[in-house]
């Protein structure tokens, strides 16, 4: 008796998760460039049009994601949280899962390396750096500090900047070993990475009740620090097109245009709690957390073009170009 009421559970178990990955939603065709919006007050993820600038369609998901990234063949959308057990993928021409990798819960973040053989995540349950090849096989995990989130990409070494360090982890590539570390300031929260300028951009949110007001320029030769440019409130994300450098301070929710220099600074204001900066061709999109909008500015006048509402919260935005 016992044994076929174990059977049978195992078999109700088996059937939900099934059912779970089975979940059909609404295909995005490959021939459609797409600006991928995480929400996740509401846990859904929006697809924007990006030559359009409109919303065709959202999928309402059954985990609690923060972020993703789309795999080399541009189909693959790969979703991950911090909360959430495994990092799942799914066809965006299929509208389907196709599979989860289970690693655990704490992935806040992750980047393909320009190899486009590799994906490292950032893991806040173990602190670490971990590489995975494109198909999800773990291979290499580096010590962090405290509560990494941010990577960075460069020629030979990977840069990792935690929440709660005022150090950064510095990590070569080839060998994956972790290197010399930099000192940067308290509670840092996004970067850009200069490299061909020996320069590393850090924002922040500011410590205790204090706001962060500046974005942060370190060498990275020696780890000084350059200067400081006046940003206010919260710096958390940039992006550098045409020798300008655009960040976004959700604290006062303003998009700035900073020349290379850091003099002649423009701005505007934009969206309610602006988290995310991204690019698309010759547009800059924005999106607003508490406005549930992102929007499409003019890089040149820093004009809003386009608003698009999705889903409540964006977090994360992602561009699929078409093939």
């Amino acid at each position: 008796m016992k044994s076929i009421k174990l059977f049978l559970s195992i078999l109700l178990m088996c059937f939900i998760l099934t059912a779970c990955s089975e979940k059909n939603y609404s295909p995005v065709s490959k021939e459609l460039s797409v600006i991928v919006s995480i929400n996740i007050k509401d846990m859904t993820v929006s697809f924007v049009d990006a030559e359009r600038h409109k919303n065709v369609m959202q999928w309402e998901m059954e985990k609690p994601y923060s972020g993703g990234l789309i795999l080399p063949d541009r189909d693959t959308l790969l979703l991950y949280g911090k909360g959430v057990e495994s990092v799942d993928l799914y066809s965006l021409s299929r509208g389907e899962w196709v599979n989860s990798w289970n690693t655990g819960k704490g992935i806040v973040n992750g980047i393909v390396l320009k190899n486009k053989k590799e994906i490292v995540f950032t893991d806040q349950e173990r602190n670490q750096a971990r590489f995975f090849t494109i198909d999800g096989k773990e291979t290499k995990s580096i010590a962090t500090k405290q509560n990494p989130f941010t990577i960075l990409e460069g020629k030979e070494k990977l840069y990792v900047i935690s929440l709660n360090d005022e150090e950064l982890t510095i990590i070569d590539k080839q060998s994956k070993i972790a290197l010399d570390s930099i000192k940067i300031h308290p509670f840092a929260t996004g970067a850009l990475l200069r490299e061909s300028e020996n320069e590393l951009w850090i924002g922040g949110h500011g410590m205790g009740t204090e706001a962060e007001p500046d974005i942060h320029v370190y060498n990275l030769l020696n780890g000084e620090l350059i200067r400081t440019i006046h940003a206010p409130l919260m710096p958390v994300n940039f992006i550098e097109k045409d020798r300008n450098i655009y960040a976004i301070s959700h604290g006062s929710n303003t998009l700035y245009k900073i020349p290379e220099s850091g003099e002649q600074i423009q701005s505007v204001q934009i969206g309610a709690n602006p988290f995310e900066l991204s690019l698309f061709h010759d547009e800059l999109i924005v999106a607003g957390y508490d406005s549930d909008d992102i929007y499409f500015v003019d890089p040149a006048s820093l004009e809003i073009k386009h608003q698009v509402n999705v889903g409540k919260g964006p977090f994360q935005l992602i561009v699929r170009e078409s093939r």
